[in-house]
């Protein structure tokens, strides 16, 4: 009935005419969401972009006249904890003025005094060089007006050749695919790091802002209206080659690999944590992509998107669109997909080649274009003239829908909100002192080195099967139980404290050689029921977790370890679970706050296997003589202890105890249970 409404109503020319009209309104529609750069869509097309980069073109060759001065590891390693002293870099100039470098352009600044002696051996030998460029970076506002810098003391900027701006505008998705070349600050443009660098290679003094273009001599940089380039990325990292700091420092670079080079100096290594996300790579240092930049405009190898390109973009809209439709008359609907599709794919090919000569064209509109034509359009046609493809629509409707129910079947709660009631092992741990730490330490000091500490610690837990569940500042939350069951759950919990254990002293001597202080850390274990799923709020924030008083409990052992001055605290739901292959000190009778059954709690000593020691066997003596209320017994067992483990917190504790309740012992009822005041 509907077929033969419709075959009345839109048959013969009208159906066609119709048809057309519908096919010209969606490209017409693709076109007005290419024109308001529909941030759904662009953030697509961004993707391409580095797509592009890395799985179509590849690396290509870097320009010969660049290379990376390298603030390393290995420069650390030699050199001591950066930052260093000015007294390096007045060594580093020298060598490189006397391999006859062509300009050294710093992706540092020095901001603060460090003496006037060394400041001033500093600006002399920059002023020396003749050839430095320091770095600037500015501070904007939410209109992205200039607000504030930071830049290197005057009167060594005063030395220097002159300065570039190292600031990085990333997209909204975090990667750097633009620089903006100039920055107005103070009534003056400022230069990028990148454009100094070309500028010290071409031997060009001056710049000449124009229209959509920057003049460099004879050579036009293509730039849209707040001066960015789009950077036309020549490889991975490591593309360009690298001279380390202290290998240059102690002369252990051939001159005549620097003589000539237009030189970056940045940092590489990993823990100063100057990084930015690339087409090629999530971790690539600030340094190159200077580098980069500079090469582009060296090479001449442009990555361009003008109103020529989006001319192209608008006219290749219509022109695909238009095609699709055309296909449709002439195809039946099996013919006339694969059809759009080998259309758009050599449009797809087309704008890469053009990217590769330096053209950036959209890759997301017009086969967006096409393929809207034929949906809209053609399926207009086929809907009121071609009941068969009606059918085939309506089979492959349904085994659409057959195909999502199947992938529900196999995992139908991969998007809800719940949970189930799990037995787990919970554990968290801490670094003792850690602020204090902070504190004695510059941020990037003490960034590195937690990085380190959790690096350490994350691989053991996953060696032993466990899940990280996060990091809360220097401490860790980590399960065992969930999401799949381990029936051996406390026993793997065990076994990875010891071997975090292990691995702190391992870290501890490597630290010491370093001559940096270690970190102690203490944990506490709690096995028992909670309930594990996602929790959070769909397409918003989920994550897989654990929630529970078991949770709560294993959190106050960690700092309750704190007072008793153990490194693993373990209660007993897990010491019951796990006594039989482990090794552990009772430490107490306990009654937490918010609760008014006690729990033991154990030190975890090490494994079964292991003989137990004189000093737990005199311990568990001196606490079975405190609960029989023998005090001068008991003090003396402890004080035992004591003469020879003079740091044995829980001895010095019961001791402390045993003289009190010789002076006021506890009445009659007094079941031997420490209440405990604190969290």
């Amino acid at each position: 009935m509907i077929q033969s409404f419709l075959a009345k109503a839109f048959g013969g020319k009208g159906t066609k005419a119709t048809s057309f009209m519908l096919a010209f309104i969606s490209v017409f529609s693709v076109t007005a969401l290419y024109y308001n750069q529909n941030s759904f869509l662009e953030a697509f097309e961004a993707k391409t972009y580095d797509l592009r980069f890395k799985r179509l073109r590849g690396a290509i060759p870097p320009s010969p006249e660049i290379g990376i001065v390298a603030i390393d590891d290995k420069s650390i390693a030699e050199l001591g904890r950066f930052p260093w002293t000015r007294s390096q870099y007045v060594r580093l100039l020298q060598q490189l003025s006397a391999a006859g470098a062509k300009a050294v352009l710093f992706d540092a600044f020095f901001p603060e005094r460090e003496s006037e002696a060394v400041d001033r051996a500093f600006a002399a030998a920059v002023k020396k060089a003749g050839n430095v460029v320091l770095a600037v970076t500015f501070d904007f506002d939410k209109e992205l007006h200039v607000v504030g810098s930071t830049r290197t003391l005057p009167e060594i900027e005063r030395a220097a050749a002159g300065t570039g701006h190292i600031n990085f505008l990333p997209e909204d998705d975090g990667v750097n695919r633009r620089n903006q070349l100039l920055i107005e600050a103070a009534g003056r443009q400022v230069p990028s790091l990148g454009l100094m660098g070309a500028m010290a290679a071409l031997g060009e003094k001056e710049f000449v802002p124009g229209a959509f273009e920057i003049r460099l001599g004879k050579r036009s940089i293509p730039v849209d209206g707040r001066y960015a380039m789009w950077i036309n990325y020549t490889g991975p990292t490591g593309s360009y080659p690298r001279f380390s700091f202290t290998d240059i420092v102690h002369g252990r670079i051939d001159p005549a690999l620097l003589k000539g080079k237009v030189l970056f100096l940045g940092a590489t290594a990993l823990g100063i944590y100057d990084m930015r996300v690339t087409p090629f790579h999530g971790n690539t240092p600030g340094v190159e992509v200077h580098a980069t930049i500079a090469d582009n405009i060296i090479s001449g190898r442009f990555i361009r998107q003008t109103g020529l390109e989006a001319l192209f973009d608008m006219a290749l809209i219509v022109i695909l669109g238009l095609l699709s439709y055309y296909i449709t008359m002439r195809l039946r609907l099996y013919g006339a997909f694969p059809a759009t599709l080998v259309l758009s794919s050599a449009y797809i090919w087309l704008s890469y080649w053009l990217f590769k000569e330096g053209h950036w064209v959209s890759m997301i509109y017009p086969p967006l274009a096409a393929i809207t034509a034929l949906l809209v359009g053609g399926s207009f046609r086929y809907l009121v003239l071609e009941r068969s493809a009606r059918e085939m629509r309506s089979m492959f409707s349904s085994y659409l829908s057959d195909k999502l129910v199947s992938r529900l079947e196999k995992d139908p709660d991969a998007a809800k909100i719940g949970g189930d009631n799990k037995e787990v092992t919970i554990l968290f741990t801490d670094i003792k002192a850690f602020t204090t730490f902070s504190e004695k330490h510059t941020p990037q000091e003490v960034v590195a080195r937690l990085n380190e500490y959790l690096a350490a610690m994350v691989q053991v837990i996953e060696r032993f099967d466990g899940t990280v569940d996060k990091f809360i500042g220097d401490g860790i939350m980590a399960y065992w139980g969930a999401p799949l069951t381990q029936p051996e759950h406390a026993k793997l919990a065990a076994a990875c404290m010891l071997a975090m254990k292990e691995t702190m002293q391992e870290l501890g001597r490597k630290w010491a050689r370093e001559g940096v202080e270690p970190f102690v850390i203490r944990g506490g274990v709690q096995s028992g029921e909670v309930v594990a799923g996602n929790i959070g709020f769909r397409g918003k924030k989920m994550e897989y977790t654990v929630i529970g008083d078991t949770v709560n409990q294993a959190a106050r052992l960690e700092g309750t370890a704190k007072y008793y001055g153990v490194q693993f605290l373990a209660g007993e739901s897990t010491y019951q679970r796990s006594c039989d292959s482990y090794r552990y000190r009772e430490l107490d009778k306990v009654r937490v706050v918010g609760k008014q059954v006690p729990v033991t709690i154990y030190e975890l000593c090490g494994s079964l296997s292991e003989p137990e020691s004189e000093l737990v066997r005199r311990f568990n003596a001196g606490l079975a003589l405190y609960r029989a209320r023998k005090w001068g017994e008991a003090e003396a067992c402890f004080t035992s202890i004591l003469d020879e483990l003079a740091d044995d917190r829980p001895s010095r504790i019961y001791l402390e105890r045993c003289e009190n309740y010789q002076k006021t012992p506890p009445p009659q009822e007094w079941d031997g249970v420490s209440n405990r005041r604190d969290k």
